[in-house]
C-alpha cells in the first residue's frame, strides 16, 4: 500500500463527546440505539478502513479522559500529531465545561500545526439534537462556530500551506453525522477532481440531472457532478439550473446514506443481499446500481424519454473505465481527453502515457456519435458511452 493511497486521521475530543459512537455509526453499521452500549476509548485505539477499494484511513481514535489528552500534547506529541492529513476534532455543544474543552482543542491544533502544518481541521458540534429544541436558531452553535475559527485563524498565521477548517453541527441521531464525513472523505480523495470530471461527462452525455458516487461500506458519498457536493444554489451549474437541481433537497445524499444503511440491516436480519434500488416517479427517475467492487452510483434524471434500464445500461457500460481511473492511480494508459486534460489541469505529478493518443483511429472512452447519429429506441434516445467502452 502506497503511502499516497494511505492517510492518517485523528479523531478526538474530551470524553463523553460522541467520538466513538459516530465512528461506529459510519464504519460499523451500528444504529444510533445501539452506540449506547459502548465504553470509553482507553488511550488511543488504531483502526484500517478501506475505502473505494485503494484509499485507506488510518483512524486513531484517541481517548478523551484528560490524563490522555496531556498525554498526548507532551509524551506522544512527534507519534500522535506528525504525518495527519485530517484532524476531527468533536465537541459536545450541552459540555458545562466549554472554556477547557475550548483551551485543549487550542493546545491540539498548535502541536497539528507544528507537526502537520498542511493537515485538514473538521470540527464537528456534536448532540446538537439536545439542544435544538430549545435553541431553534442555533445561535449557541453560530457563537461557538465563530470562536473557533477565529481561533484557527489566529493559530495558523503564518502557516504555510495551512489545511482548511470547517465546522459541522452533527448528531447521531439524524443524517448530519453522514454530511460532516462524507465532506472528509470527499477532501481524502487524491483524484477528486479527475472522478468529478467523469461524473460530470457522464450525466450530460446521459441527459441525467444529477449524478453522485457513494462509498459502498459505509454509503457516504463521495463525489456528485457539476457544482461542489456542499454548493449554494447560486453556485449550480447551467446543466443542473435548467434540470432543477436547485429544487432537490439539500440534505438529499446524506439522507440517502441514513437510508439505505438501515435498508442494509434490514436486508442482513432477513438473509437478502442488496443490489440497487430503483424507482420512476411522475417526471423523475432514480436508480441506484452498484458502479465498481466498491462504489454506487446514484442517477436522478428528469427527461422523460428516459428509463431506469437505459441508465442501468449506462451505468454498466461506463464501468471498466471508472474502474481504470481509480482513486490514487498515478499514471494513465486508456485513452481518455477527460483523464488528459484533467491531469495536465490539476494532476502535476500524474503522467498521462497513452499509446496511440495521437492516432485518430483509436477511440476514447469519451468518444461519443454525435446527435444526429443516434437512432430512438422505441420512440425514445439517449446517448450512451456502451460503443466506447
Amino acid at each position: 500500500m502506497s503511502s499516497a493511497s494511505r492517510r492518517k486521521v485523528l479523531l478526538m475530543g474530551k470524553s463523553g463527546s460522541g467520538k466513538t459512537s459516530m465512528r461506529s455509526v459510519i464504519f460499523s453499521n451500528y444504529t444510533a440505539k445501539d452506540t449506547r452500549r459502548l465504553g470509553a476509548t482507553i488511550d488511543v485505539e488504531q483502526s484500517a478502513v478501506r475505502l473505494l477499494g485503494s484509499l485507506v484511513l488510518n483512524l486513531w481514535d484517541c481517548g478523551g479522559q484528560d490524563a490522555f489528552l496531556d498525554n498526548y500534547l507532551v509524551a506522544q506529541r512527534d507519534t500522535i500529531f506528525t504525518n495527519v492529513a485530517v484532524l476531527i476534532y468533536v465537541f459536545d455543544i450541552t459540555s458545562s465545561e466549554w472554556e477547557k474543552d475550548v483551551h485543549y482543542f487550542e493546545d491540539n491544533l498548535q502541536a497539528l500545526r507544528e507537526n502537520s502544518a498542511d493537515a485538514g481541521i473538521w470540527v464537528l458540534i456534536n448532540k446538537m439534537d439536545l439542544v435544538d429544541k430549545e435553541d431553534p436558531k442555533r445561535l449557541m452553535y453560530a457563537e461557538r462556530r465563530a470562536e473557533i475559527l477565529a481561533m484557527n485563524e489566529r493559530l495558523s498565521a503564518g502557516v504555510d500551506n495551512a489545511g482548511p477548517c470547517r465546522i459541522f453541527p452533527t448528531s447521531i441521531w439524524d443524517e448530519s453525522l453522514y454530511k460532516a464525513w462524507s465532506s472528509v472523505i470527499h477532501y481524502l480523495i487524491p483524484n477528486i477532481k479527475l472522478i468529478t470530471e467523469h461524473l460530470t461527462y457522464f450525466r450530460d452525455l446521459t441527459k441525467a440531472a444529477e449524478v453522485a458516487v457513494f462509498e459502498g461500506e459505509t454509503f457516504l458519498v463521495m463525489a456528485k457532478s457539476g457544482s461542489p457536493l456542499d454548493a449554494a444554489e447560486v453556485e449550480l451549474d447551467e446543466w443542473e439550473s435548467e434540470r432543477g437541481v436547485g429544487r432537490l433537497d439539500r440534505q438529499r445524499f446524506e439522507k440517502v446514506s441514513e437510508i439505505i444503511k438501515s435498508f442494509r440491516r434490514t436486508c442482513q436480519r432477513t438473509g437478502e443481499q442488496f443490489l440497487g434500488f430503483e424507482a420512476d416517479f411522475d417526471g423523475c427517475v432514480v436508480v441506484l446500481e452498484p458502479l465498481t467492487r466498491n462504489t454506487f452510483m446514484l442517477v436522478i434524471t428528469t427527461d422523460p424519454r428516459l428509463t431506469a434500464s437505459m441508465v442501468k445500461y449506462n451505468i454498466s457500460q461506463s464501468t471498466i473505465h471508472f474502474v481504470e481511473v481509480g482513486l490514487t492511480v498515478s499514471t494513465f494508459h486508456r485513452k481518455c481527453s477527460i483523464c488528459r486534460d484533467t491531469v495536465k489541469k490539476y494532476m502535476p505529478h500524474a503522467v498521462y502515457d497513452v499509446e496511440g493518443d495521437d492516432d485518430p483511429n483509436v477511440v476514447a472512452w469519451d468518444d461519443v456519435p454525435v446527435e444526429s447519429d443516434v437512432k430512438p429506441a422505441n420512440g425514445t434516445g439517449s446517448h450512451t458511452p456502451a460503443s466506447q467502452s
